[in-house]
């Protein structure tokens, strides 16, 4: 336990005040960042699936997930046709790609370069769109976001260790209980209720609004942890990687944001 707690501690000391410049920042910094982080999360993914033998195509992936990028780099005015065309000529080559390699399993293969590219560039990709919105408006949705998942992740962790008796779902996250899950709830609807009456959000919202991120973060991020756990279980791995030291992978470190950022950045479309 020492071991690790002095493992993760050079991580923790330049990586939350590193994320929160990014965040701070804004513009190309931070979707630069976004990108970074979409790649090796990307990378990390098709590892899973190597391990099970199979052989997604690392190029093609890499390539739709910088042109998904883009697109919510050019938001809320992306040129659409480009794009299009782009994803086009990238599903032919790839299907093409598929039929001179020779591998075995060529419908996994392209099903899993495909589903990694939804699964994680599109999805947590709209972090950049987010942070697009609220330079736009004026507000902090992606910084409080950010803020909200590692006060649920922290909740939860306190709230299962001291209390945590009956299992969530044990057979895709053995450690996770029922009292984790809701202190990381309790967690969220705390912080950005606080964070909402310090006017640090710097936009006005309702009981309605904060109970719906809440359940946004709360609920879908804690579960989006486990949906990575189960890719890792799947995959016979403890660890999406080793890049991070103590924390494990990038995957690891942001499996929660995958689901919070598309669902945080419809809420705040309809606002």
């Amino acid at each position: 336990m020492k071991s690790s707690f002095w493992t993760r501690l050079p991580i923790t000391i330049l990586g939350i005040p590193a994320v929160i410049y990014v965040l701070n920042t804004g513009g190309i910094i931070f979707a630069g960042f976004v990108s970074l982080v979409i790649f090796l999360c990307l990378y990390e993914f098709y590892g899973f699936k190597r391990n099970n033998g199979f052989h997604p195509n690392y190029l093609i992936g890499m390539v739709m997930a910088l042109i998904i990028c883009f697109f919510y780099i050019e938001y809320p005015q992306p040129h659409l046709a480009n794009i299009i065309a782009g994803f086009t000529f990238l599903i032919i080559l790839s299907l093409f790609m598929e039929l001179f390699s020779g591998k075995s399993d060529p419908i996994d293969n392209i099903s899993i370069t495909f589903g990694g590219v939804v699964y994680i560039a599109i999805l947590l990709g709209t972090m950049i769109a987010l942070r697009n919105w609220d330079a736009l408006n004026g507000s902090r949705f992606t910084m409080s976001m950010i803020f909200s998942v590692w006060i649920c992740d922290s909740c939860a962790y306190v709230f299962g260790m001291l209390w945590g008796k009956k299992k969530l779902i044990e057979r895709v996250s053995p450690k996770k209980t029922v009292v984790g899950f809701v202190g990381g709830i309790v967690g969220s609807f705390v912080s950005f209720y606080l964070m909402n009456m310090n006017g640090f959000i710097q936009y006005d919202l309702s009981l309605v609004n904060i109970i719906i991120l809440t359940i946004i973060v709360g609920v879908c991020g804690q579960l989006g942890d486990f949906v990575e756990s189960m890719f890792k279980r799947d995959a016979g791995v403890k660890d999406s990687g080793k890049l991070l030291l103590g924390h494990g992978g990038v995957l690891d470190r942001f499996d929660s944001l995958i689901f919070t950022s598309p669902l945080v950045f419809i809420f705040v479309s309809y606002l």
